[in-house]
């Protein structure tokens, strides 16, 4: 939260009479859409309190003249029957409550959301959006200082696994692979728990085992705060991808939904972490993971395009408090095996794959613009105003269409990579799979070896002409 906006809740807050008064049970919730469209609303930590805040152009409708600051958990959306109000106070254009954060390092008011309410006909009115606190880096007792690391690596060699019990306790022999570090020095997990874990959303088997984290009920809260706890505090790890390709059912599996409804739960198991991670290491960073598929316009069961899936994951965050999360891609060649993208006569339906690139349905190297375009949208922007920190966390090139192309391949992705200012980090993977062969041979090697030092120049020369440009701005975008 940006220090203007915490001031200025401090500000109205001095000023304001906040009362906790007992009030009788009202079994019923429903929502004042057209209240909420009309206001904003924010909450944060000042002290040792949450202070929640709103802002209307009139003071929202009112049975009694007061408002009602309600609690809720994660995964509620409307005041449950019988709940009680933490705090009362006077209707007005800008309503402040302010109650107790009672901070532990496990479960607490840290994780929940707040929601002002009205009485209206006996009925409990929602009147804002609920908001999670939007500054959990406010309870951390230390912060960890970043540690500079080559832009460009290996995930193979640099990995290893989290394991996820729902304890907090790094158990290696409790269930089997959840997630994988990616960088060197195990800094940064991507977390893929199995269906066998109290963190992972109870669905049906699923044969590639990766799963939805479980942020759908109290056990998959608790046990997704003890395990990131742990890891922010008890680890070297200073970056975390929060599931993999996650607009991918695949990589992210949970039994059949609409997309809303997978949305909405994808981000609370990502605020859940984001809160714990933060809570313990205000510097750390919390990437959302997407695939190639960017705009096909084609959502089906099996995926949803990552345009349309960072648009709502970025309109579901920003309306219940913005977080300050990052994004990580995956800009593989087009298609995945073939590194040849100058010359596509070599494959079948070439002049499809080329078209679906050149309009942006699919997320390569050449296109990489595409992503950092809509980053830098003002909808977009974290909570100081700025573009989000991006990294290529997965790319490999295929020896299929030889190993000159694979070189060439190689040099034009790292083109790509330094051209675009808001891209971080290059992470290759050399993993040979199911006829797609990217381990660097040959001549790869030594453009692998040369990017970065005194000897990329040559190697840059050496692949545009392989290609047949003088400038990378003829093939890179």
């Amino acid at each position: 939260m940006k220090k203007s906006l915490i001031g200025l809740c401090a500000g109205i807050l001095a000023s304001a009479v906040l009362a906790i008064l007992p009030v009788r049970a009202i079994s019923a919730s429903t929502t004042d859409s057209a209240t909420i469209a009309s206001g904003t609303s924010a909450a944060v930590i000042i002290g040792g309190n949450v202070v929640v805040s709103a802002n209307y152009p009139t003071a929202p409708a009112s049975d009694d003249g007061n408002l009602y600051l309600f609690e809720l958990k994660t995964y509620e959306y409307a005041v449950p029957d019988g709940a009680t109000p933490v705090a009362t106070i006077a209707t007005s254009t800008n309503p402040v409550a302010s109650i107790p954060l009672n901070y532990t390092a496990g479960a607490s008011r840290l994780y929940n959301k707040f929601v002002f309410c009205a009485n209206r006909g006996g009925t409990w009115t929602m009147v804002n959006n609920a908001q999670y606190i939007q500054n959990p880096e406010a309870v951390a007792k230390r912060s960890k200082p970043r540690v500079a690391r080559p832009v460009k690596c290996f995930q193979e060699g640099n990995v290893a696994s989290i394991n996820l019990n729902g304890t907090g306790a790094d158990n290696p022999y409790y269930n089997v692979l959840h997630g994988v570090f990616y960088v060197d020095n195990i800094n940064s997990p991507c977390a893929d728990p199995t269906a066998k874990s109290p963190d992972s959303h109870p669905v049906r088997a699923n044969p590639i085992n990766q799963y939805m984290l479980n942020a759908n009920d109290e056990a998959g809260v608790n046990g997704l705060i003890a395990d990131m706890v742990n890891y922010a505090t008890n680890s070297n790890i200073q970056d975390y991808v929060i599931g993999n390709e996650v607009n991918e059912r695949c990589w992210n599996y949970m039994a059949y939904t609409d997309w809303d409804t997978y949305m909405r739960k994808y981000v609370q198991v990502f605020r859940v972490c984001y809160t714990a991670i933060k809570s313990v290491n205000p510097n750390a960073r919390v990437y959302v993971s997407i695939d190639q598929v960017w705009n096909k316009n084609a959502n089906s069961y099996e995926y949803i395009d990552g345009y349309d899936f960072m648009v709502k994951f970025n309109d579901l965050i920003r309306t219940n408090g913005n977080l300050d999360w990052d994004m990580a891609i995956h800009p593989y060649p087009n298609p995945l095996y073939y590194p040849k993208f100058w010359d596509m006569s070599g494959v079948a339906n070439g002049k499809k794959f080329t078209a679906q690139v050149s309009s942006n349905q699919v997320l390569t190297f050449q296109n990489l613009s595409i992503v950092t375009d809509m980053l830098q949208q003002p909808g977009f922007l974290n909570r100081g105003g700025q573009v989000r920190d991006v990294i290529i966390s997965e790319i490999g090139m295929g020896s299929n269409g030889g190993v000159e192309a694979q070189a060439a391949g190689l040099a034009a992705a790292w083109a790509a990579f330094e051209r675009n200012p808001f891209i971080t980090q290059f992470m290759y993977l050399e993993y040979d799979v199911n006829g797609f062969f990217p381990t660097l041979q040959g001549k790869s090697i030594e453009v692998w070896n040369a990017l970065g030092t005194d000897k990329e120049a040559e190697v840059m020369e050496w692949a545009k002409k392989v290609i047949g440009i003088k400038d990378w701005s003829e093939v890179l975008r």
